[in-house]
């Protein structure tokens, strides 16, 4: 019987930690996805400037997440 305990006990903390940083993660996460498209954009339409590509990458990348 203590041994459930310190299942579930670990268990419930395992997913109070996850649920934290899930928002952490996604973030760094989205940040690489407009950066690897920045730097496809870039190569694909040589004319594009960075900025403008950018503007475009996070249109995209956040209709895509809606």
């Amino acid at each position: 019987m203590y041994k459930n305990y310190k299942l579930l006990l670990f268990l419930g903390a395992a997913i109070i930690f996850l649920y934290f940083s899930v928002e952490k993660y996604e973030e760094f996460s989205l940040q690489k996805s407009i950066s690897a498209c920045v730097i496809a954009k870039g190569k694909i339409l040589k004319e594009i400037a960075p900025e403008e590509a950018r503007i475009i990458c996070e249109k995209e990348i956040r209709e895509q997440l809606e």
